[in-house]
């Protein structure tokens, strides 16, 4: 009896040590997301054109994750152009290369994916992310980022009762290309 209560004994106690290591050198929570990249139509200002999409929608999907959270975001380019994709506000610690600014990031070719991994480290608010090359901003292409705060992290107001994303910038009643080539035959 005594031997099977020793044992029985250490099997928990070295569960409970386990439990307690695996919790200490736990890392961040990495959040994952698909995108396939391609042109719609759609009527902003009541004038169909060829609009960029993110999984079929315009604007795109709101990235909501929680600070520290790895973000990992497997972009797939089904344009007839390159793409690249910009992390407006994200502070992009030890990976510059994947804020996606062209000189630090390669445009990711037709037909072609590239995988943007970072973490939102010590963040907390709205941000968001757009395409940067040629014009492709005004096409679409973008959409917001929430970061949220983690629970042990006091935030100095009260919990708000709702979010909206509000996205403004400018349209035109032409596709990107057109306004491309008159800003390149204007310079």
């Amino acid at each position: 009896m005594g031997l099977l209560l020793l044992r029985s004994l250490s099997v928990v106690c070295l569960i409970y040590i386990s439990s307690f290591l695996t919790l200490c050198f736990a890392g961040d929570p990495f959040v994952y997301y698909d995108w396939d990249v391609s042109y719609i139509t759609a009527a902003p200002l009541g004038v169909k054109q060829q609009v960029i999409a993110i999984n079929k929608k315009f604007p795109g999907p709101i990235v909501n994750v929680t600070t520290n959270n790895n973000v990992v975001v497997n972009v797939t380019n089904n344009l007839d152009e390159e793409l690249l994709i910009t992390w407006n506000g994200i502070q992009h610690r030890r990976n510059s290369w994947q804020d996606g600014v062209l000189g630090t990031n390669c445009s990711i070719p037709t037909s072609w994916n590239w995988t943007y991994q970072f973490q939102v480290k010590d963040q907390i608010g709205s941000f968001s992310y757009f395409p940067s090359n040629n014009f492709q901003r005004v096409a679409g292409g973008y959409g917001g980022i929430i970061v949220n705060n983690r629970d042990v992290i006091a935030i100095p107001f009260g919990t708000p009762d709702g979010d909206f994303t509000i996205m403004i910038g400018d349209w035109y009643n032409r596709n990107h290309f057109a306004n491309n080539v008159e800003y390149i035959s204007n310079e």
